[in-house]
């Protein structure tokens, strides 16, 4: 069993090393809030009892409305989703996580079910204060992703406990694993080479094969912490108003990534021109000169 975030040294709080994250199978916060609040004698539903709920054959998450909890599970769900919430939780507001376990080949992380709705559904009612407002409050937590620093002796891109990124760009079963890479220079070479796949047969020299945005990625890219998933459907907010962000949800895809990838894959995933991007975004991501080079690489792959 694990403890809750130990209380750390003022200038080591913002440092993550892959030594200190939990990784117990199974890792139980019994001093976590589903345990003060439900009574200590209380027990996280087992794998059993989770998988008799599900209804459907693509794992959805399991909803516990009456113990306040939501349980992700399934062979794609990693425990570096969970260790993610255990690193964050002092830092911005996201689910708090009471566990995690392995069963089967699969993965359950057991956190707290957020009460709100997205600002996907909400933001079409939000006045412009609001609006203005939601758009501080995530640049706030942005920048405290930003704060974030890694060991200095072990600097990487890949997730946040040193195994293959999982951005939905690169990751599917025809795919090999994305990392983890040393530096931001080794990403964008296997980024180059992932278009190139099944070419070389065209090319007696597999470097001599052509790709026109290689150049144009910017290799001095800072490694910082990013969601890489940063969609309204993803923020969760109050239903009243002045609204406020209750929590960012769905950290599967996190990880250490170049820094200008939030602001790419944001872009990519909404309407383009739309007022969300053009209009709001910037206002809580620093805009990315090299966008329309970046764009190249998801589209090549397919997503």
């Amino acid at each position: 069993m694990s403890s809750p975030n130990p209380k750390v040294d003022v200038q080591e709080r913002h440092k993550i090393s892959v030594r200190t994250l939990p990784s117990e199978n199974p890792t139980i916060f019994k001093e976590s809030t589903f345990f003060t609040r439900n009574g200590p004698g209380t027990s996280l539903p087992s794998p059993i009892e989770v998988r008799s709920l599900q209804r459907t054959s693509n794992y959805r998450p399991i909803v516990f409305p009456s113990l306040g909890l939501l349980v992700k599970y399934g062979p794609n769900i990693t425990i570096a989703e969970g260790q993610c919430l255990w690193v964050l939780r002092r830092l911005i507001p996201v689910p708090e996580v009471y566990g995690w376990c392995e069963d089967n080949g699969e993965v359950f992380i057991y956190q707290e079910l957020i009460e709100g709705v997205t600002l996907e559904k909400r933001w079409p009612e939000l006045s412009l204060e609001d609006r203005v407002s939601v758009c501080e409050q995530l640049k706030g937590m942005v920048g405290a992703l930003r704060s974030l620093r890694q060991d200095p002796e072990d600097r990487f891109l890949g997730h946040i406990n040193r195994t293959p990124l999982l951005d939905i760009v690169f990751t599917d079963t025809t795919k090999p694993p994305a990392g983890p890479f040393t530096r931001v220079k080794a990403f964008h070479d296997w980024l180059s080479w992932m278009t190139k796949r099944g070419m070389e047969i065209h090319w007696p020299d597999p470097s001599l094969i052509p790709d026109p945005y290689r150049d144009l990625m910017p290799d001095n890219s800072l490694i910082t912490f990013t969601h890489a998933d940063l969609h309204p459907s993803n923020i969760m907010v109050s239903v009243e108003s002045p609204c406020k962000v209750i929590a960012i949800i769905d950290w599967h895809q996190s990880g250490w990534y170049p820094d200008y990838w939030e602001y790419c894959k944001v872009l990519f995933t909404v309407e383009v021109g739309g007022e969300w991007a053009v209009e709001y975004i910037p206002r809580f991501l620093e805009v990315a000169e090299c966008l329309d080079s970046w764009c190249y690489y998801p589209q090549t792959l397919g997503y």
